[in-house]
């Protein structure tokens, strides 16, 4: 009588836990990807809040007032370090920081600064003699910088 072995089973082919460990990294990268790309953190409203004195009797064209003791350029370069601004411009005196949701005009006010916070729309309509001369849009500007193949970057 032989007493012959069955040859051993071949390993399974189904999803173990390295499978399923992958996928799911693979997913929240995915996922992460999306969500970064479609964040706009360069907000400028928290850091104006933060920073600057509320002025309402200043509101204007739709735009919410702050002051500071500091100068326009000052105001703008801090404004504009802490909320990276798409564009700045500045014309008269006056310093303009576009964001993809907001405009921002930063003006001399009694020795400091007038800081106009507005959401785009209303900014845009508001200084849209300026803006027209520099070619921004009336309508928001993607918060995606990037080209791809022939897109003139």
């Amino acid at each position: 009588m032989s007493h012959e072995q069955s040859p051993a089973a071949p390993a399974s082919r189904g999803m173990n836990w390295k499978h399923w460990t992958a996928i799911v990294v693979v997913i929240a990268l995915c996922c992460g990807g999306v969500f970064l790309m479609n964040s706009n953190f360069s907000n400028p409203t928290g850091t104006i809040r933060d920073h600057y004195t509320r002025a309402a009797n200043l509101d204007e064209g739709g735009g919410t007032a702050y002051t500071s003791s500091s100068s326009p350029a000052t105001v703008a370069d801090q404004i504009d370090d802490d909320a990276d601004a798409m564009e700045e411009r500045s014309s008269g005196g006056t310093y303009y920081l576009q964001y993809s949701k907001h405009i921002v005009a930063i003006s001399p006010y009694n020795g400091g600064s007038k800081i106009l916070l507005h959401d785009y729309r209303s900014g845009y309509n508001h200084y849209s003699s300026v803006f027209i001369l520099w070619g921004w849009s009336s309508s928001p500007p993607s918060p995606f910088r990037g080209g791809g193949p022939g897109s003139g970057k």
